[in-house]
């Protein structure tokens, strides 16, 4: 398994970002970004530093993924990363004292996937206040104090799976349903922006409803998904904005063997099946396991005197049923699901 992810780490971002019709990642904001290739190899420190891993929860297989990058680079160059997060996305409380309990033990670094923006602005001050580095992945503060921010692009992905969506789901003309997974994280507040900034372009395609969210429960995401279908009977698609998200719609859609496509973000073997099956019809996929590898290679540069970019973009692939079954698809869902085998 871990061999696989190492070779996987080692595919960078012309392997995962040529899916269909996404060739590059963009930057969401104005900040100069960079992609993995800025940063340094380190040499093995003299020093046997702890870090800290703290995500948003325990309970996703991505959030795994991450810990396992970390897991990998921590062997490589002989560090230690302690993996830390609450069992619910929604606890915000737990992972703030998460990051004041790692400042307190004085930890060498702190990875941080943050629940919230602002709220862990406060205790990431109080970590830097220490000289304790802080690299955020997948989602980061506003503002942007983190020594180094690896991520999506999370507005520039979602934007192009409205266009491909818009493009070859939708003949340009339709109704579209978001159902996301909460408002306060970046990535819940960066996505669903992104997909309605993609789908403006087409002045035929209109947005039903208000955004709903699931709160990351898939049961919930079921019950917004077939109210959904009874409130909107002319509905041609439904965004997902995480694998949460997006497996909810899909299982409403299966029991209603209603024709609504679904697309999202994200992938485990569940959301696998429904790609096989022809209900998901596309999904962004991340480089979770990345992000965790080079979140401790740019630590251990900091560390060492290095200038790291504030901004790096980690690539992505949009996963279709045409292409699931390619060399670029494998490489992709292996980020989520390290023992994946095409057509198992």
């Amino acid at each position: 398994m871990l061999t696989t992810r190492l070779m996987l780490a080692g595919l960078g971002a012309a392997a995962l970002t040529a899916g269909a019709a996404l060739t590059a990642p963009q930057a969401d904001a104005a900040t100069p970004s960079a992609t993995v290739a800025a940063l340094a190899t380190p040499a093995k420190p003299a020093k046997h530093y702890h870090f800290e891993l703290i995500t948003k929860s325990n309970a996703s297989p991505y959030w795994l993924a991450v810990r396992d990058g970390a897991d990998a680079a921590a062997k490589k160059f002989g560090v230690t990363v302690n993996f830390e997060a609450p069992a619910s996305g929604l606890d915000l409380a737990g992972q703030i004292a998460m990051v004041n309990n790692a400042v307190t033990a004085g930890t060498d670094g702190i990875i941080l996937a943050a629940q919230n923006p602002q709220a862990l602005l406060k205790p990431v001050k109080s970590a830097l206040a220490h000289r304790i580095p802080v690299v955020t992945v997948d989602s980061g503060l506003s503002p942007n104090i983190a020594d180094c921010f690896l991520a999506t692009s999370n507005v520039g992905a979602a934007s192009a799976l409205a266009k491909y969506t818009a493009e070859h789901l939708m003949n340009r003309k339709g109704q579209y349903a978001i159902v996301d997974f909460n408002h306060t994280a970046s990535t819940g507040i960066a996505r669903p922006k992104g997909f309605m900034l993609g789908m403006k372009s087409y002045s035929a395609i209109k947005r039903m409803g208000p955004i709903q969210y699931s709160q990351n429960s898939v049961s919930k995401g079921l019950r917004i998904a077939t109210t959904m279908l009874t409130q909107y009977p002319h509905l041609d698609v439904i965004f997902g904005a995480n694998d949460r998200a997006a497996l909810g719609p899909a299982e409403a859609v299966q029991r209603a063997h209603a024709k609504v496509k679904v697309v999202g973000f994200d992938a485990d073997l569940g959301e696998i099946a429904y790609v096989k099956s022809g209900i998901i019809q596309a999904s962004i996929l991340q480089s979770p396991y990345d992000m965790g590898y080079y979140a401790v290679v740019a630590m251990l540069d900091k560390l060492a005197g290095k200038t790291l970019p504030k901004r790096i973009n980690t690539p992505y692939f949009l996963l279709t049923p045409k292409n699931l079954s390619s060399a670029k698809a494998t490489a992709a869902i292996r980020q989520y699901a390290p023992n994946y085998k095409p057509g198992s």
